[in-house]
């Protein structure tokens, strides 16, 4: 029982942290591109379905605001897939959490 025990823990510890605070969208292509409100951040929407697992009271896009870790990745992305357009697009974005009452990017996939 102990070494069951055991190995559980460990499974569980080795698991990464913040796995389950994310919901990934449906692939689409990237429609509208928004920067500033005065401040470091940018938003966007995608023809595919909106996915917005924290309830957020804005449904008009994703968003991402400095300093938040990745901004400059995500910012990339979804410029490139912006400009390039590219059809097969997916946001993640935080179960939990919202920024200027949007879902918050965690994340941005790409590939054709």
């Amino acid at each position: 029982m102990r070494r069951i025990l055991g190995i559980l823990a460990l499974i569980l510890l080795a698991a990464p942290a913040g796995a389950h605070a994310q919901a990934m969208g449906e692939p689409g292509k990237v429609t509208l591109l928004r920067t500033g409100w005065n401040s470091d951040s940018f938003a966007i929407a995608t023809t595919a379905p909106f996915l917005n697992p924290a309830n957020c009271p804005v449904t008009d896009g994703y968003i991402s605001t400095k300093p938040a870790p990745g901004y400059n990745t995500y910012y990339d992305a979804a410029k490139l897939a912006f400009l390039t357009n590219i059809s097969n697009v997916v946001v993640v974005v935080d179960n939990t959490m919202c920024v200027s009452g949007r879902p918050k990017i965690i994340g941005i996939n790409m590939s054709h």
